[in-house]
């Protein structure tokens, strides 16, 4: 029952940690802890059930876990290499697949050592650095599984009404400055964006955002633009901030635009792909800008690739804590040996 309440506990503080601000990455890891606690909390009650339903019930769900790993493990080998096929093999691409073979192999090894141990004795070091590597690995579970909840829970929050501006982020072009069906469902979205909120009454500025690439023959904005007044808007009311060369920049710099504009610039509607929005998110979170970000539809072959390369991202960006984690985890695992 104390797992429960703590559970419980963890609910409430999930609910009231995304409601002040749904921003902060660490919102998952909160929703994650009171996931755990309530799973955990619901097995310690299996006691009191009869002891034939208490098995089938442990036994159906270690068969759910287990089956869902390898379902995982084996969605993420298929992705890898239909993403290959199309895309080419590049470093961000093979993400998957290299998930899926660095899990396979860990267990792999996981179960040697565990094998070799029934009749061998190891070296310390080398049971310290697989056990590290477990807990580790584990803990990057947990990260990914965190970064995939807040990711989904984000991603169904509808942007607020009354917005001074609608931003929609820059992608790579396609050959000769053409917009990408990436891009596309980026400026489709902040095109819905800006007309749901016309028909509230609202009028807040419409820009795009993004730089000239070295690869690239002209600036994503000016291209944007263009896609834009394809559709229908008119020019004078597109804005392109055409200077920025990363997501920070797309937002700082579209902020001082529209102050250099007379414009108001918050609060702010931001639209990127629907895999990029914690990110995004967190960026407006540094900066102190009053924004809500929005994601577009991304292909479903290239989705999982992409929220890994976001999930990468966000590793690099916290990865003082997670070698810190790293060493913490190395250290006390030592220390346990030598206590033993």
């Amino acid at each position: 029952m104390l797992l429960l309440a703590l559970a419980v506990v963890l609910v409430v503080t999930s609910f009231v940690r995304i409601r002040r601000d749904p921003r902060r990455l660490s919102n998952g890891l909160t929703v994650i802890a009171a996931l755990a606690a309530l799973a955990i909390g619901s097995l310690s009650l299996l006691h009191r059930l009869d002891a034939r339903v208490e098995a089938i019930l442990v036994v159906a769900v270690l068969s759910a876990i287990l089956l869902t790993a390898i379902g995982l493990v084996g969605a993420a080998a298929i992705n890898g290499l239909v993403v290959i096929r199309r895309e080419g093999l590049r470093l961000s691409t093979a993400l998957p697949l290299a998930l899926a073979v660095a899990v396979t192999l860990g267990v792999g090894l996981f179960v040697a050592v565990a094998a070799v141990l029934e009749t061998h004795t190891l070296p310390l070091w080398l049971l310290a650095a697989v056990w590290t590597g477990v807990l580790f690995s584990i803990c990057l579970g947990v990260q990914l599984a965190a970064f995939s909840v807040h990711a989904l829970i984000y991603g169904h929050l509808e942007p607020p009404k009354g917005s001074a501006a609608v931003v929609a982020l820059g992608c790579g072009l396609g050959s000769g400055g053409t917009v990408t069906p990436l891009l596309e469902s980026r400026l489709n979205r902040a095109l819905d964006v800006y007309n749901a909120e016309v028909a509230s009454g609202h009028r807040p500025a419409l820009v795009v955002s993004g730089g000239q690439g070295s690869d690239e023959e002209t600036a994503e904005a000016t291209a944007m633009k263009k896609y834009l007044v394809g559709k229908g808007v008119s020019e004078k009311l597109i804005l392109a901030e055409a200077r920025s060369r990363n997501t920070r920049e797309n937002l700082t710099m579209t902020r001082d635009l529209l102050e250099s504009s007379d414009l108001r610039s918050e609060p702010m509607i931001v639209v990127t792909s629907n895999f990029h929005v914690l990110r995004t998110a967190a960026f407006s979170r540094d900066l102190g800008l009053d924004a809500h970000v929005t994601g577009a539809d991304t292909a479903r072959f290239y989705a999982p690739t992409a929220f890994l390369r976001e999930f990468v991202a966000i590793l690099h960006r916290y990865r003082k804590p997670n070698i810190a984690l790293l060493v913490g985890i190395a250290s006390i695992v030592v220390i346990l040996q030598h206590v033993n």
